[in-house]
């Protein structure tokens, strides 16, 4: 347990989508050969939002996190973490080159996390780690991916699933201890069930000019995560002496519909406690959590004091769990 004083809450979390998106009506024009119906009974997400050609996860990041930063004074933020798998350049980090865009102070931490789609959970426990251990009182974390941009166009896996997005979590020192009771996990050895092989030292990147493409098996993935995630959530439950009737919401990564359906029923959980918003905004990888509390928040669907359980799992293979008491925001 924390033997520090002080404990970490959330206190402000903004997100960002890309101005083009892209409907079922508008995929099936290129793709007609595609059962929309079908794939949108499976995936639930009927809008993806896609960024422009010259438009990077850091122009994303920026937009999310200046709404967090303009609520706040920039020069008590003292650590910046970023999560993304769609990096500006192979070095340096592209926290570094976020913390110069925001005119956040030269003597904050700044360091990236190479996490996809459970990175939100793992920034998360990094953020409170640091705050409760005294190195730092008020952390940015962001998470910006761009993955439509590794999605070949016939793709009929990954394209009706992927959307480009960045979020912003300030996450500060408070009085009590707001998140907590951390669960991980990691497979390795399931490295290639989602991965992008092109462009690095694998693909001997030095004279490969071919578009990187994301790859995704997406029946391995699913086991994967149907034979995985209820135990760590149920783990967590267990570790934190809480019960599913004590947790007033369920935040799981934004996956597909299918994902969401699954695990409820594995968990057996009420329909009415498992948040969802991906019909309209898609699956975006390492934003999907904090996009979902944020428009929860919106939606005065999140009260202040409510019990919350996270659980973010996918590309590693990885995963991580937490609970997590709701705090009023900025």
């Amino acid at each position: 347990m924390n033997k520090n004083k002080y404990g970490a809450t959330i206190k402000a979390i903004e997100y960002h989508l890309p101005k083009t998106f892209e409907d079922n009506s508008m995929l099936s024009i290129n793709n007609p050969e595609w059962r929309m119906d079908d794939i949108f009974n499976k995936t639930g997400i009927n809008k993806r939002w896609i960024s422009n050609e010259n438009e990077t996860s850091i122009d994303l990041a920026y937009v999310a996190a200046k709404k967090v930063i303009d609520k706040f004074d920039t020069e008590k933020i003292d650590t910046l973490l970023y999560v993304t798998q769609s990096p500006e350049y192979f070095l340096p980090s592209s926290s570094c080159i976020l913390q110069d865009k925001l005119s956040l102070p030269s003597n904050i931490k700044a360091f990236d996390i190479n996490l996809g789609c459970s990175g939100y959970v793992y920034g998360l426990s990094m953020a409170s780690a640091y705050i409760e251990s005294g190195l730092s009182e008020n952390v940015l974390l962001v998470c910006s991916d761009t993955y439509t941009k590794y999605v070949l166009p016939d793709d009929r896996t990954s394209r009706p699933i992927f959307s480009d997005a960045a979020s912003a979590t300030l996450v500060s020192k408070s009085v009590s201890k707001n998140i907590g009771y951390f669960s991980f996990g990691t497979d390795g050895s399931g490295f290639d069930k989602l991965i992008v092989k092109d462009g690095a030292a694998k693909s001997n990147f030095m004279i490969s000019n071919a578009k990187p493409s994301l790859y995704m098996n997406g029946a391995e993935v699913f086991m994967f995560t149907m034979g995985t995630i209820p135990d760590n959530v149920e783990k967590v439950l267990i570790e934190s002496s809480n019960t599913i009737n004590d947790i007033d919401y369920f935040f799981f990564h934004q996956a597909s519909k299918i994902v969401l359906e699954n695990l409820s029923r594995k968990l057996k959980l009420p329909k009415e406690k498992v948040y969802s918003c991906i019909e309209e905004i898609g699956n975006t990888v390492s934003s999907s959590i904090p996009i979902a509390l944020k428009i929860a928040s919106n939606s005065r669907i999140l009260k202040k004091k409510n019990k919350l359980l996270l659980s973010g799992f996918g590309v590693g293979l990885s995963w991580g769990s937490c609970i997590l008491e709701w705090d009023d925001l900025l």
